[in-house]
């Protein structure tokens, strides 16, 4: 089940944060449905004979699938990070001061 903790004063409706749940849920056990798969496509298709991929002098080897993964993955947290904190300093200029 996923967190429905929020740091803002309003708090979201429930049928959202139940949505939300769903929703996620949803797409985890697509994700799984979708790493079985591969793992069985993989196992079956190991049996296959594979060529060696010649060589190229003076370039360097490139990263593992992991590594490169990891690195779209953290450029794409940080830039949503950083998308996410200007929206709410524009929704914050845009919105006129609570009155306390």
């Amino acid at each position: 089940m996923v967190s429905t903790k929020t740091t803002s004063t309003t708090e979201v409706p429930e049928f959202a944060v139940k949505i939300r749940e769903q929703l996620i849920s949803t797409v985890k056990q697509c994700q799984q449905f979708s790493v079985d798969a591969a793992q069985t496509w993989m196992k079956a298709a190991s049996v296959l004979p594979v060529a060696d991929l010649p060589t190229i002098p003076g370039v360097a080897a490139l990263p593992d699938a992991e590594a490169a993964t990891k690195f779209a993955f953290d450029f794409a947290n940080d830039l949503l990070k950083a998308q996410r904190d200007f929206t709410l300093q524009l929704a914050n200029a845009l919105v006129p001061e609570k009155l306390a």
